[in-house]
C-alpha cells in the first residue's frame, strides 16, 4: 500500500507531523487528531499553512507551508558549522531543519515572544531528540546578544520594520526574511550583510503573520471623510484598479510606506469600487468604475498619492517584486531601509 504523499518529507527531509499539536484550525474550523485523525493527518501532511493557535478570532500562531519553508532555507544558504539565530520559534519544525543543516558542530538559537508558544517548540524539539537548539522566550525585536554573533538570521514572522539589532548581531552573512510593507503580502528577501549594511532583492510571496509588535492597528468604523467629491487624477478607472488584487499590490506599497488599504464595493467593470486608504490616522477613499464618475473623500493629498504611484507603475512597464530591492542600515532601534528599483543606485523610497 502506497503511504500517502507528505509534502513536509519530500520537501524538507523532515515530517512536521510530530510538531503539530493535537488541534489545528483548517480551513475556518478546528480539526483535532482524536477526532478526525484521517482530517487531521491530511492537512498534517499537505503543502498548506495550518494555524495552531488563535487569539480570539485572529491566528496568532501556524505552520507555514513545506514550499516556502522551504524557500525560505534554500534563500537561507546555511552550511554546517554555522551559528545561527532564528526569530519566532512557531512548532519548532524550523529550528529541527535549522539543526538538520548547521549539523553538530553548529548551533540554533530561536527566540520566541509567547511563553506557550516557546514551552510547546522546546517540547517538540526534546521529544523529537533535535540537539543543538536553545529556545529563548523573549523579543524576537531585540535578537540574541549573548549567543551572537550569527552567521545567518532567519525569521519566521513578517516583518515591516528590521531591528538595528540583527545586523549589530551578523555583521557578516545574511539575513532572511519576510518582508513588506502595510499594503500588501510579503516577499522573501535575503540580505547579505558586510560592514553593517544589509542588501538584497525581493524573492518569492511569503506570507507569515506580522510581528507582534508590527501589526497594523485594526480599522474601527470608517470616519467621516466629508462630503465625496468627483476628482480628475490621471488615471483611468481601470488603471486606478489595476495593481489591486495581483503582483502590483505589493510594488504600490513600496511607493506608499506606511500605507494601509481596503476595498469594497462591486467589480467596477460593472459597478463602482471603492478604495479606501490609512496612514498615521489620516483616512480617505476613492470611488471609480466604467461609467461611474471618479470621486473621493477624505485626505485628498493620500488619494493623489495613490494616483502617482499607480502612474509611475505603468509608466515603469508594470515591474514586478523581483525589480526591487532592499537596502537596511543601523539607525537607532530600527534600522533605516531602503527600497530601490532596479539597483541599489537606482529610484529610492524610505520605509
Amino acid at each position: 500500500m502506497t503511504e500517502p504523499d507528505n509534502a513536509s518529507v519530500r520537501l524538507l527531509g523532515r515530517d512536521r507531523t510530530p510538531f503539530l499539536p493535537g488541534r489545528l484550525f483548517v480551513d475556518g474550523e478546528w480539526i483535532t487528531r482524536a477526532g478526525d485523525l484521517e482530517a487531521w493527518q491530511a492537512a498534517a501532511r499537505s503543502d498548506e499553512a495550518v494555524t495552531t493557535q488563535m487569539a480570539g478570532a485572529v491566528p496568532s500562531s501556524s505552520a507555514s507551508m513545506p514550499t516556502v519553508v522551504k524557500a525560505m532555507l534554500d534563500a537561507c544558504d546555511v552550511h554546517p558549522g554555522h551559528r545561527v539565530l532564528e526569530i519566532g520559534a512557531g512548532t519548532g519544525y524550523t529550528a529541527a531543519l535549522l539543526a538538520d543543516r548547521v549539523g553538530p558542530t553548529g548551533s540554533v538559537v530561536t527566540v520566541e515572544v509567547d511563553p506557550d508558544v516557546a514551552e510547546s517548540a522546546r517540547r517538540n524539539l526534546d521529544a523529537t531528540g533535535v540537539p543543538n537548539v536553545d529556545v529563548v522566550c523573549a523579543d524576537g525585536f531585540d535578537g540574541r546578544p549573548s549567543s551572537g554573533p550569527y552567521d545567518r538570521v532567519h525569521v519566521t514572522c513578517a516583518i515591516r520594520h528590521m531591528p538595528s539589532a540583527w545586523l549589530e548581531q551578523c555583521l557578516d552573512g545574511k539575513i532572511v526574511m519576510p518582508w513588506g510593507p502595510a499594503f500588501s503580502t510579503e516577499r522573501v528577501v535575503s540580505l547579505r550583510v558586510r560592514d553593517g549594511e544589509a542588501v538584497g532583492r525581493f524573492g518569492e510571496v511569503a506570507s507569515f503573520m506580522v510581528m507582534r509588535s508590527q501589526r497594523s492597528r485594526a480599522w474601527d468604523e470608517w470616519p467621516d471623510g466629508g462630503e465625496t467629491k468627483p476628482v480628475s487624477l490621471g488615471p483611468d478607472w481601470a488603471r486606478l484598479d489595476g495593481p489591486l488584487g495581483g503582483f502590483g499590490e505589493f510594488v504600490i506599497g513600496l511607493l506608499l510606506p506606511g500605507v494601509t488599504h481596503r476595498t469594497s464595493g462591486d467589480d467596477p467593470a460593472v459597478g463602482e469600487r471603492v478604495l479606501s486608504l490609512e496612514r498615521d490616522g489620516r483616512y480617505a477613499s476613492v470611488g471609480f468604475g466604467a461609467g461611474v464618475e471618479t470621486n473621493a473623500a477624505g485626505d485628498e493629498a493620500l488619494v493623489q498619492e495613490y494616483a502617482d504611484a499607480v502612474r509611475w507603475w505603468y509608466d515603469h512597464g508594470r515591474p514586478e517584486s523581483s525589480g526591487f530591492g532592499l537596502t537596511v542600515r543601523p539607525n537607532g532601534a530600527r534600522a533605516r531601509q531602503c527600497v530601490w528599483f532596479g539597483s541599489p543606485a537606482g529610484p529610492s523610497w524610505e520605509h
